[in-house]
């Protein structure tokens, strides 16, 4: 490592650096106005460079400041190159049908549904696209088909086309999701590419080797073996262990979720540690030379990472776990500490989208706590006279997490309590099936008779750590709410972590203090004082609109933190839990652990669809249903007619009121059942008033069955428009009794209704009314102390 001669530690130098790189990159995204400023950005670079030369040459004490200024500017323009996209590229064809030809690039996915119909998702580099005319183009797509069996498989390399309708990747757009968007980017894909249940043709069928070809075929046939010897279950799931997927049981990636051991059920830096100590521990056992035992370790983890795929997360894994197995037999922990920050920098500099990925969050802050925190740590615990391995095994869970805390809480919102005994019971138990899986599908090219019965092992193994695991979730608080830091918090967390182990900068700062105790005194009195007023400052009303797609779902929290949540969206024709996956997220962000109203407008999947999920993992107090037959919601529920919460469910009927803190709400409907032809003419209605502040919940309520609102009072501040904007909702006449200074279109982008349609958009914009939309500015939300409103939206 080149010293820096004019103070500054190597060590902290890098550091800085890294953090400067990555402020650059962080407020390019969140400002993208700075793309349009390149010629200053360029010209303010050259100026930074030709200072730093200068103070370099002069030996300058602020030297090193110009150098990370030059990282910070380097971080936006490596941004901006990184998300550049081309004329020709595929994302510019969002939303039209054309002709694509391309080359598949990796091994299809194939899933089977409940019908029998097989899915299919190829990832195509594509080389040209026809509409009127062929064009050249770039950028890679998921493209996806569904088939009736598995004839006519497409393979990598192979040259493709295919006709169907080009659309950008979606995400629901609501705060502490991972971005799909962003992830998919990383490995250069752009859109999606639905064709359906059409033919895919195969222009060119390549003879070329490919090894990625050849370890899924190693792979499969090693599946297959395991499928003959142990329950399908468990064959997946120890098979997503060895070489990643997540073909696994439900139940079992929640009961691993709560308990924190999550990251064993994929390809993780833990593996390749776990694979690193094995080896190195084998070749120390038969007195291999040390170098040749580290040759032979690079060599196998290598051929492991092209086994299970070579993708940008395993070999990000495999570095990790490398560096992670340094750490902890280095004797020189600086060396160690060195290493990480240089690696994690270069991966940056290749890809600056990472500083955006969850997995690469995780292993940067676990891996961080292993190589800064762990020696610490295991030399305190050594004074308690434990087992060695004992400690061993505490010093690395209790050291990964605390570094990984703040990452962990933003995505999660809870801390698992019984990870500690998970990491202390469970994971060995689990280390020890990976490795026997590891041996069993290396021995099986040799000796079957034997894999089989390593297999049998396995599966017990597998069998006892589920059951342990479950058995841990079921503990008092074995997974308690926290909630998400801001990045304030954060940078606070982690310049205290800092601190704590730099003596240098300890002393330092404890001086400062002695030195300036009274400006010490005058912050330490103001903070408090902040602190205080922040504490018994009343908190307003917040009025969420969550992005759910095309669906609808309104999560409403009073000053007072009484929670109701109108709706839960839910998508139509598909097996995917909205309930689980974007509803109970965006509750636990917001740290809503139960419900006291859930309401729902009727008993339409896209506004019922996520109930089940929900009623299943939180309590709800109250149940509010439209007056519809209870067998719908039996049905959308997923619960028996004679179920005690469909039984006491509270059917809303004209003037069904019910009031939390001062906030009054009204159920506004037509209660002349002969006039309801559909579920939509059934939606409730409901007004929310708050002192000078109301809103107007409308679910999907027709224009047939507006005009027996007319003579109410329902004129609002905010209006949730009927229908995601149908032309069948929202009459004109409707509108002007409304009167809403804002109106909120809960929609998703590319439905196939075409909603919202130009005349309801036409109709609001004759009033003086702001619309807002879900499928562009992702979730919503009101803050109101019941006079006035502001608003702050995910997206912009």
């Amino acid at each position: 490592m080149i010293k820096i001669h004019y103070g500054q530690s190597p060590l902290l130098f890098i550091n800085f650096i890294i953090l400067f790189y990555s402020l650059g990159v962080y407020m390019t995204m969140k400002t993208p106005e700075i793309s349009k400023s390149y010629t200053h950005l360029f010209c303010l670079i050259i100026v930074n460079l030709i200072l730093a030369f200068f103070f370099t040459l002069r030996k300058h004490k602020l030297t090193f400041l110009l150098y990370l200024i030059l990282f910070f500017f380097l971080g936006v323009m490596r941004y901006l190159s990184f998300t550049f996209i081309a004329n020709n590229n595929i994302k510019n064809y969002d939303n039209q049908e054309i002709t694509l030809t391309g080359v598949i690039c990796q091994m299809p996915k194939i899933r089977q549904d409940s019908a029998g119909i097989y899915h299919l998702t190829y990832v195509v580099d594509t080389k040209s696209i026809k509409q009127k005319e062929e064009k050249t183009a770039t950028g890679k797509v998921y493209l996806y088909q569904k088939q009736k069996n598995l004839d006519n498989l497409a393979k990598i390399n192979d040259t493709i086309s295919a006709t169907g309708t080009i659309r950008l990747i979606q995400n629901y757009h609501n705060p502490n999701l991972v971005d799909r968007e962003l992830s998919a980017q990383e490995e250069g894909i752009y859109a999606t590419f639905s064709i359906g249940k059409q033919n895919l043709k195969i222009l060119n069928t390549s003879d070329k080797f490919s090894l990625q070809e050849f370890c899924y075929q190693i792979e499969q046939s090693f599946l297959q073996s395991m499928y003959q010897t142990m329950p399908e279950n468990d064959a997946n799931m120890i098979f997503a262990m060895l070489f990643g997927g997540y073909n696994i049981e439900k139940d079992i990636l929640e009961a691993y979720s709560i308990t924190g051991i999550i990251h064993i059920l994929s390809v993780s830096g833990s593996h390749i540690s776990l694979i690193s100590l094995f080896l190195l521990s084998l070749g120390k056992f038969l007195h291999l030379p040390r170098f040749f035992n580290l040759i032979l370790l690079l060599i196998l983890i290598i051929f492991y990472t092209i086994l299970c795929g070579a993708s940008v997360p395993v070999m990000r894994a495999s570095i990790m776990g490398l560096l992670s197995i340094i750490a902890l037999y280095l004797e020189e922990k600086s060396t160690a500490q060195h290493l990480l920050s240089i690696i994690a920098l270069i991966l940056l500099l290749f890809d600056p989208l990472l500083l955006f990925n969850i997995s690469f969050q995780l292993s940067f802050a676990s891996t961080a706590g292993l190589v800064y925190l762990m020696p610490i740590l295991r030399s305190k615990l050594n004074k308690l006279k434990l087992p060695s391995l004992l400690i061993d095994n505490l010093a690395l869970t209790m050291s990964a997490q605390i570094f990984a805390f703040p990452i962990i809480i933003w995505y999660f919102t809870s801390l698992s309590l019984s990870s500690l005994l998970a990491n202390l019971i469970i994971i060995p138990l689990l280390e020890i099936l990976i490795i026997l899986g590891l041996i069993a599908f290396i021995l099986g090219f040799i000796f079957p008779f034997i894999t089989k019965i390593l297999f049998i092992f396995a599966s017990l193994i597998l069998s006892i750590s589920n059951e342990a695991t479950f058995l841990l979730t079921k503990i008092p608080f074995a997974n308690i709410y926290v909630p998400p830091l801001d990045f304030p918090a954060i940078l606070i967390y982690y310049s205290l972590i800092f601190i704590t182990l730099n003596i240098k900068i300890r002393k330092y700062l404890y001086l400062l203090l002695q030195k300036y105790k009274f400006i010490t005194y005058i912050c330490s009195i103001s903070l408090i004082i902040c602190s205080c007023y922040l504490m018994i400052k009343p908190s307003p009303l917040q009025i969420h609109f969550i992005d759910v797609g095309q669906g609808d779902a309104c999560l409403i929290i009073t000053p007072h933190q009484h929670s109701i949540l109108i709706d839960t969206g839910g998508s139509i024709n598909s097996d995917f839990d909205i309930g689980s996956y974007v509803d109970l997220p965006y509750l636990r962000h917001y740290g809503i652990n139960k419900l006291d109203y859930l309401i729902l407008s009727h008993a339409d999947a896209d506004h019922s669809g996520g109930a089940s999920s929900i009623l299943q993992k939180i309590p709800v107090n109250h149940l509010i249903i439209a007056d519809e037959d209870k067998n719908l919601y039996a049905k959308i529920l997923k619960l028996p007619l004679n179920n005690p919460l469909l039984t006491k469910a509270i059917v809303a009927k004209e003037n069904t009121a019910f009031n939390l803190e001062d906030i009054h709400f009204q159920f506004l409907q037509n209660d002349e059942k002969e006039n309801l032809k559909s579920s939509n003419d059934s939606s409730n209605v409901l007004k929310l008033t708050y002192h000078n502040f109301s809103v107007l919940f409308t679910g999907d309520l027709p224009q047939t069955q507006e005009k027996y609102l007319l003579n109410k009072n329902i004129a609002s501040t905010i209006l949730k428009v009927a229908h995601h904007g149908s032309k069948t909702s929202s009459s004109q006449e409707f509108l002007e009794h409304v009167r809403p200074q804002l109106a909120i279109i809960s929609v998703g982008k590319y439905n196939s209704f075409g909603h919202p349609s130009k005349e309801v958009l036409d109709r609001l914009n004759n009033l003086p009314t702001k619309i807002l939309r879900t499928d562009e500015k992702g979730a919503i939300v009101i803050y109101t102390d019941g006079y006035n409103y502001s608003l702050k939206t995910f997206l912009n």
